[in-house]
């Protein structure tokens, strides 16, 4: 389903239509899990601080500012745990490193440190399901919502949101299965990237 998920017909929604229909139903999970698969390996940020201080350089002060977010996630993934539900995130890695995702690693570990799920992948477990391009980006929401997320020019621009239970199921299902064959990003990152070089953003 992941691969054939952009033929389907589906909802397109703006930046502000997709956040406010994502928001309301992420606030509403309760005794369920929201799934992600991150795939592409460059994105454009301008809306967050860190990764625009990392973009200029300011390696140090960007990682500094992803801590500064702590106490924020513990409470969110904490209030997540007391409704029984939970975060569930593939990020597929390439090598070598892009600036991004150099940056992104060091925000997820902290995630996964707060509480979310984070497994990481490489694009080779991925080739039978990539003849016809990359998978797209794909966040589901317990059983009632699976978004594709749209950028331009690697900047979010928005999604097309998908509403029916049967596309939903087999997107979380083929997330769930990656992920089971992932590793866990403690491990991964101690290994791969807390020693590696910082890429030239």
């Amino acid at each position: 389903m992941l691969d054939s998920l952009a033929r389907l017909p589906g909802d397109p929604l703006d930046l502000d239509a997709y956040g406010e229909d994502f928001d309301r139903r992420f606030d509403a999970l309760r005794g369920a899990d929201a799934w992600k698969l991150e795939r592409l390996q460059d994105f454009h940020q301008p809306e967050n601080p860190s990764w625009m201080r990392y973009r200029s350089g300011e390696t140090a002060e960007a990682l500094r500012m992803l801590e500064q977010d702590r106490p924020e996630l513990l409470e969110m993934f904490a209030g997540l745990e007391r409704r029984s539900a939970r975060v569930l995130r593939v990020r597929v890695v390439e090598w070598p490193l892009t600036p991004y995702l150099h940056w992104e690693l060091h925000s997820l570990h902290i995630r996964a440190q707060c509480g979310e799920h984070i497994r990481i992948i490489g694009p080779e477990a991925l080739t039978n399901m990539e003849n016809g391009g990359l998978l797209p980006e794909v966040v589901t929401l317990g059983a009632e919502a699976t978004y594709r997320i749209r950028y331009d020019g690697g900047v979010l621009a928005g999604c097309v949101r998908y509403t029916d239970p049967e596309v939903t199921a087999a997107c979380r299902s083929g997330i769930a299965a990656l992920y089971e064959s992932a590793e866990p990003i403690a491990s991964f990152f101690p290994r791969e990237v807390a020693a590696a070089e910082t890429p030239r953003a």
